[in-house]
């Protein structure tokens, strides 16, 4: 059995409170957006914690609540309906205990694994959300994420807390390989940690966890010195979410590093069917850049001013790639189907108005074609709107 790190609630870690700010600005566009769709909202914490540190910090559990209440009030939906659910092991009973104030909030007692999809039972055609934190890797069963992705619901999005290098220690582990890079280990934050043992059935629980054996050539190239633990680590992370891309059309690998100029050491994962909903995300990750700066400023946590290769992320950077992703469609495609198809291609890099920018200038130079619908402004001028809302249209394609 792992061994629990006790000390993990009496104060939040940096790293922890990155993630909420994540997922609670992620949360206000987003519920405010999915009540208009008149189906009700499912909001299950997957792995929910005591709800509150010991430093009377909120956990993930209180900030979704907190805007799960605010954005009910404010919604011009008729009837908005949300259900919330948070799943705790260990905890439940101080979880519940600090939800006294949301008297509607269900709290459930046991696994993850073992309660999901009882919860998600009889939700057809209501739309889900789920945060995925996990203790340790060993709860990430690949196979639920499959479930979820062909349940009959009107939507469903992921937001999974990968420890991908955690994962890569342990395929070195059941292989009896030696993992080097000791000191990202030490730098690793959990509560939980797994440890798989040489066995088969260890390798099968990581084939579980990982949706199929490509790891295992990862871990073979490592061992013979072919890759780095960071390249391994990489590796692993693009071929997890190439894994997920086969049930959810859109997926966001977003790396998260310790510190500037290092490569990253975490995993947010953000999965969906829905195009606006990828969309939504990319730009909710770059609008936390400025309130984020006073966690990075003391040298504790790096959040995506660099790619994975500590390339700097600039205008001429974005002008670059965007002219090299578009300048691949000869025919036409719609704006927003567009940028989706950018962030897959190369990860939350910037914002959606950064490309927006790109693609303006891509237009004035003769490079890309534009078709606006509306063509015309009420006062008969020519538009040149670059966005799709409130029955504006944009096409696109290379100029041939």
């Amino acid at each position: 059995m792992s061994k629990r790190n006790n000390d993990f609630f009496r104060k939040k870690k940096d790293w922890s409170k990155v993630k909420d700010e994540l997922l609670g600005c992620y949360l206000k566009p987003y519920i405010s957006k999915i009540l208009h769709t008149r189906k009700p909202l499912i909001y299950v914490d997957c792995f929910a914690g005591k709800g509150k540190f010991e430093d009377g910090s909120f956990g993930s559990p209180l900030i979704a609540l907190k805007i799960i209440e605010t954005e009910r009030m404010r919604s011009s939906a008729e009837n908005p309906k949300i259900v919330s659910f948070f799943i705790e092991l260990n905890h439940a009973d101080d979880l519940q205990k600090n939800l006294d104030s949301y008297p509607y909030a269900k709290v459930i007692h046991g696994k993850y694994e073992d309660r999901i999809e009882n919860i998600l039972k009889e939700k057809e055609g209501c739309n889900i959300f789920l945060y995925v934190d996990p203790y340790g890797i060993k709860a990430l069963q690949y196979a639920l994420f499959d479930r979820f992705a062909n349940g009959k619901f009107y939507s469903v999005e992921l937001l999974v807390n990968m420890n991908s290098f955690g994962f890569i220690r342990e395929g070195c582990r059941v292989f009896g390989v030696p993992f080097k890079e000791d000191i990202v280990l030490s730098e690793l934050i959990e509560y939980e940690p797994t440890y798989m043992d040489r066995s088969e059935k260890s390798k099968r629980e990581l084939d579980a966890i990982a949706g199929g054996e490509y790891w295992r050539r990862i871990i073979e190239a490592y061992k013979n010195e072919l890759i780095d633990g960071y390249e391994a680590e990489n590796q692993f992370a693009e071929q997890y979410c190439m894994r997920l891309r086969k049930s959810y059309n859109y997926v966001l690998n977003m790396p998260l590093r310790i510190k500037r100029g290092q490569r990253p050491k975490y995993r947010l994962i953000h999965a969906t069917n829905h195009r606006d909903g990828c969309l939504l995300m990319v730009d909710n990750i770059c609008n936390r850049w400025e309130s984020l700066r006073d966690i990075q400023s003391r040298g504790q946590l790096e959040l995506w001013g660099e790619t994975t290769n500590n390339q700097i992320v600039d205008d001429k950077f974005v002008q670059e790639k965007t002219k090299a992703f578009f300048s691949q469609y000869s025919v036409w495609i719609s704006l927003h189907d567009g940028l989706a198809d950018f962030f897959m291609h190369n990860g939350p890099i910037c914002s959606t108005k950064d490309v927006k920018k790109a693609l303006r200038k891509l237009e004035n130079d003769r490079r890309l074609e534009v078709i606006r619908e509306p063509v015309l402004t009420p006062t008969g001028k020519k538009t040149k709107f670059m966005e799709e809302d409130k029955g504006k249209r944009v096409k696109l394609r290379w100029r041939r």
